[in-house]
């Protein structure tokens, strides 16, 4: 290769560092602002998961076995019915095995239950995901378009998503729904949680625990029950929603944070082959004039 090739390449090198370095700082910029949202929704969450528990104390396990949000035991759950894997990826790509950990998940759901295929329906809130089973040809979820064409990750934005699933899940044309998502635990490591959304499991509630408290609930328990299970699943679901955005950033910022450094790497062995080059051509030049002078003393 000669200088001059070497050297476009390293302008080229140059316009790819500047441009990883740009996305890894906007990246970092996202992040902040989804942990900030993030550690908001975790307080409200924790009150409203307070809130509803304290309220599920006061009634009996019986009465809670016939609740339509409610059930006791997963297995119980005929393999016939329909099952909604509701899974969280990107729009964007460039974030690393982001949606690879998902996608991977998702096939995997599929080899273990293949004779039960046409049973198992999935929804996407991310563009990438939604490519990916288009183009496997996965039984997807008729939710709401309008959700994931104009969704801006607003609060409101997925309470009449939420409110079309428990309308589906309540009658009766789906089974059970589950979220899968990926979880940052640390920095490096992330990994896909699966976990049920609809029927809410009793593995969350404590029976065990003797409540001391009694309240007067107006205008009734059953009233109130019904108000914050929808808004106790819709904060989940939200806090989910940022928990995988939270994710994205964070891989996407690594991703480019490695690409910048690997150009880096680039650009100095090119550097160094063209400075290689380069001094080999002034060798090669002097000792073409010193041969013309020394022809020319002769």
């Amino acid at each position: 290769m000669n200088p001059k090739e070497i050297k476009k390449r390293i302008l080229s090198i140059n316009s790819v560092v500047k441009t990883t370095e740009a996305m890894k700082m906007i990246s970092i910029v996202k992040l902040r602002k989804s942990k900030e949202s993030l550690l908001h929704i975790k307080t409200y969450s924790e009150h409203i998961k307070k809130l509803f528990l304290d309220l599920i104390e006061t009634e009996k396990k019986e009465n809670l076995e016939k609740n339509k949000y409610f059930i006791s035991d997963f297995s119980s759950i005929s393999e016939k019915k329909k099952q909604l894997f509701l899974v969280f990826t990107s729009n964007k790509g460039l974030c690393g095995g982001f949606n690879s950990l998902i996608f991977n998940k998702i096939n995997k759901i599929i080899q273990k239950k293949e004779n039960l295929y046409n049973q198992d329906i999935f929804f996407s809130i991310g563009k990438k995901g939604l490519d990916f089973l288009y183009k496997k040809k996965y039984n997807i979820y008729n939710g709401n378009k309008k959700f994931l064409k104009n969704f801006t990750y607003k609060y409101e934005e997925t309470f009449l998503f939420v409110k079309k699933l428990i309308s589906d899940f309540l009658s009766k044309k789906i089974s059970s729904i589950f979220l899968m998502y990926n979880h940052l635990k640390n920095s490096f490591l992330q990994e896909v949680i699966v976990e049920k959304f609809l029927p809410i499991p009793f593995s969350i509630l404590n029976f065990s625990k003797k409540s001391f408290h009694n309240p007067i609930l107006e205008p009734s328990k059953k009233i109130i029950l019904d108000y914050i299970i929808p808004k106790f699943l819709n904060v989940k679901l939200f806090k989910t929603l940022l928990e995988s955005s939270n994710s994205e950033h964070t891989a996407r910022m690594i991703s480019m944070h490695k690409a910048t450094e690997n150009a880096s790497n680039i650009k100095k062995n090119l550097l160094l082959n063209y400075n290689k080059e380069r001094q080999t051509t002034i060798t090669k030049e002097i000792l073409e004039i010193i041969s013309g002078l020394e022809a020319l003393k002769k």
